[in-house]
């Protein structure tokens, strides 16, 4: 049983769960599957009497069909959430966990999850690349550690907590939010700490990214900020919107302390032009747009390193000095005092059976004190497929990539079954314009995925780098200079 195999993990997420609902101390034994809701009256709960407490189990957790032994996966269904319902907070959760539900019906309701990865990369320089960058050191280590509970409070306010100790902030505060649902006109409102709209690769979760790390667009795009905003999809869920306004910075741990420019506004708006009846051939276009003051009256893109080039590694924590032997990142404008800059991203994507193409490109104008603005840009365009007939399915309700489902799994006799997945992508980052020198950075990069189930995948990628440096951030010119980096990575969520 689970409860014999990870003990320490359930007395942990136990203690968790006592603390939030002030019932809940340890998973049973042998819990019997909840009762289906009433269609008539509201659903009910199944109790199990522990030493000093009850442990409920809410009806909308997913029935195991047959017991196995080892580890009993619960759902997921890509639109299943908090609940139960299309009205999620995050969708394709693996839920090893039941969840725990309040003693009342509509009572507060949590399920925990987590996900780690574990990488390796290898660089191979050119003597200009180590000149302008210094001798990179190979790494190896835990890339992301992440601990999640999400759930709901009430019928139409959910939630999501959950805290990265891979990130430098270890922890750091990633998803922080609350959920207001089904409201008029706006459909979901959402405050806290949470990815902006900008970008499908931004969006999609990192656990079912194609290649290891994000373009380089990413440098551009505001990513996970403070504020408020609404989305909502339409009656055929075929379009998605979402506004949101937002402080333009904050540090690892979700906070800002400035009144000095720092407020933004962002909007993105989705559509499928065509979708057929499985969902596995489509076209879906999109855009954003929005504004960002210039926090505490300056603006630096390409600060941390990971995605110029497309993987690195953190070391330390903010603030030590083992942070500064983290992966660099090989193209960096510095700080720039500015006021303000304009954001725009353009999305496409196609998706026939195992075949899928995209791409995207991402622009700042960055509005600068005392000097002319700078332009930046990026794109990239890929190409992946599923050498298993498998294909990248679609989450309609948000306009973004979801988990892929293996055909057939790892297991007795098949010990490479799963999915297979090749996949290639050219990308392009310009931070150089107006006296602004932060490099041209282009990445080829070639990947091999291996989806043993839908919760563990293996990835390959090998990135040929060609810098053409003009400062970095740092002044002086240097000569263009090539980097390979070849990089592994185990990753499992639950």
């Amino acid at each position: 049983m689970l409860v014999k195999k990870l003990r320490g993990v359930g007395l942990i997420l136990s203690l968790l769960a006592s603390t939030l609902l002030g019932q809940a101390r340890a998973f049973p034994e042998k819990p019997t599957e909840p009762p289906k809701p009433s269609t008539s009256e509201p659903p009910e709960t199944t109790s199990f009497p522990l030493e000093n407490s009850v442990l409920t189990l809410s009806p909308d957790d997913a029935p195991v069909a047959a017991p196995a032994p080892g580890l009993v996966w619960q759902g997921p269904a890509l639109d299943a959430g908090p609940g139960g319902t299309e009205d999620a907070v995050e969708y394709g959760m693996a839920r090893l966990f039941p969840t725990i539900a309040g003693a009342k019906a509509g009572g507060p309701k949590v399920t925990f999850g987590g996900v780690f990865q574990v990488d390796a990369g290898w660089f191979n320089q050119s003597t200009a690349s180590q000149v302008t960058m210094g001798d990179v050191q190979d790494a190896a280590g835990i890339r992301r550690a992440r601990l999640t509970a999400f759930g709901s409070v009430a019928e139409n306010v959910d939630f999501r907590m959950q805290f990265d100790f891979g990130f430098p902030g270890r922890p750091t505060f990633t998803d922080n939010f609350l959920d207001f649902t089904k409201i008029p006109l706006l459909g979901t409102v959402r405050a806290g700490i949470f990815k902006q709209p900008m970008g499908l690769e931004e969006l999609t979760s990192f656990r079912f990214l194609t290649f290891l790390e994000r373009a380089p667009n990413f440098l551009l795009q505001p990513f996970r900020r403070v504020g408020i905003g609404f989305f909502n999809v339409s009656e055929d869920k075929r379009a998605t919107w979402f506004v949101t306004t937002y402080r333009s910075g904050n540090d690892q741990f979700a906070n800002d302390l400035s009144d000095s420019g720092g407020y933004a506004g962002m909007g993105r708006f989705t559509f499928l032009p065509f979708i057929n009846d499985f969902e596995d051939h489509f076209l879906h276009i999109g855009g954003s747009f929005g504004y960002s003051g210039a926090n505490k009256g300056n603006i630096q893109y390409g600060l941390f390193g990971g995605n110029a080039p497309e993987w690195g590694m953190f070391v330390g924590t903010v603030g030590t000095p083992e942070f500064a032997n983290s992966t660099p990142s090989f193209v960096n404008t510095g700080r720039i005092p500015a006021y303000a800059a304009i954001l725009s991203n353009t999305e496409l994507s196609y998706v026939l059976g195992p075949l899928s193409l995209q791409g995207e490109f991402t622009t700042s104008q960055v509005n600068r004190v005392n000097n002319p603005a700078a332009f930046f840009y990026a794109y990239y365009a890929q190409a992946s497929f599923f050498l298993t007939g498998e294909h990248r399915p679609y989450n309609r309700n948000l306009g973004y990539f979801d988990r892929v489902i293996p055909h057939t799994t790892m297991g007795s006799g098949k010990p490479l079954g799963g999915a297979w997945e090749l996949a290639l992508r050219l990308s392009h980052i310009t931070l150089s314009d107006a006296g602004v020198n932060g490099g041209d950075l282009t990445d080829g990069t070639f990947g091999v995925n291996w989806y043993a189930n839908p919760y563990t995948i293996m990835k390959f990628n090998f990135i040929h780098s060609f810098l053409d440096n003009k400062g970095n951030g740092k002044g002086g010119i240097y000569d263009p200079s090539n980097a390979n980096v070849f990089a592994v990575r185990a990753q499992v969520d639950f």
